[in-house]
């Protein structure tokens, strides 16, 4: 039986009563069918109609569009459980939930929808003076773009940067649309996890200490913009960078950003360690401008490649 750890009733019904905005709305699944023309080549006369038994059409309710074909086995959740579940589980958890900020985005077709949550009553302090707040993020999609995930993460006030937790994977559950996919397991496992906030923020300050070398620097800015391209590797050396001397040879966007932000801001705020590292890397995840149409998918997908490497390189220094 779960307990109330906090006195969240308050702030999370002010929520319900709010509704779910953008995501209010069912996806149901109907059989596969297709209607060919009723003489086809050869003068092979085919029926009015031929389903396909083995897939299944998903779509909205309240404006019939179709949003997706999957499987039999594919097993979507509706965005209303999802934020029902979200909102239960910071009702129960050991987080103060007075204040809370909630963030309904949902995909143009509604195939994919996105919650924030941010709980801005306890303030954490980084390594570098700046303080923040505890984030909570839930997303789903029906057009099989994104697994389920729950996630915790953090919110720096200065630079609005959404940080990436690496150190402990119980921050975070991820499971396919299929079978195995429970929603209240992943409830379970988040609502336990937000005593790895202060190891999390202790992890941080061990990064502020550790130094970095700007080859090292240019490999993980590297592996994160998935610039192959060696012709620049040529001004770099493991004790010094020549910072301006090769942005003419680099023709990615995302590269560039990076290593004009570490170059620019980071670097100078807060020395030459991981830390300004890693701030390098969200502040990317977070802001660098894209013309994505679909900005929730892109979002996703930056967060998926910085954790990957984030967690591949400044767990192992």
């Amino acid at each position: 039986m779960l307990h109330t750890l906090n006195n969240n009733y308050e702030p999370i019904q002010e929520l319900r009563e709010r509704g779910y905005g953008s995501a209010d709305f069912d996806v149901k699944k109907a059989t596969v069918e297709f209607r060919p023309q009723s003489w086809g080549a050869r003068g092979i006369h085919y029926p009015e109609a031929l389903s396909f038994p083995s897939k299944e059409v998903y779509y909205r309710t309240d404006t019939l569009e179709p949003i997706a074909i999957h499987g039999l086995r594919y097993k979507p959740i509706q965005y209303p459980t999802m934020i029902d579940k979200t909102r239960d589980m910071l009702e129960r958890c050991n987080l103060d939930a007075t204040g809370i900020q909630e963030t309904i985005s949902i995909s143009p077709n509604g195939g994919m929808c996105l919650v924030e949550y941010k709980l801005p009553a306890k303030k954490y302090i980084t390594p570098d003076g700046d303080e923040g707040c505890i984030k909570v993020m839930a997303l789903s999609s029906f057009n099989g773009v994104w697994s389920f995930i729950l996630s915790l993460g953090f919110q720096q006030s200065a630079c609005l940067n959404s940080q990436i937790f690496i150190k402990n994977p119980a921050s975070i559950y991820k499971a396919r649309h299929t079978n195995k996919l429970d929603i209240d397991l992943g409830v379970s496992v988040l609502g336990k996890a937000a005593n790895i906030i202060e190891d999390e923020i202790e992890l941080w300050h061990d990064l502020y200490c550790t130094h970095s070398t700007p080859l090292k620097v240019f490999k993980m800015f590297a592996e994160v913009a998935d610039y192959k391209d060696d012709n620049a590797r040529k001004f770099l050396t493991i004790a010094e960078i020549s910072w301006n001397s090769y942005k003419d040879n680099i023709n990615n966007k995302s590269m560039l950003y990076l290593l004009d932000k570490y170059q620019t801001h980071y670097e100078p705020l807060m020395g030459r360690n991981l830390w300004a590292v890693y701030n390098t890397i969200t502040d990317w995840s977070t802001h660098a401008p894209s013309s994505a149409k679909n900005k929730i998918a892109l979002m996703q997908r930056r967060t998926d490649k910085a954790s990957e490497v984030m967690t591949k390189h400044l767990l192992a220094a």
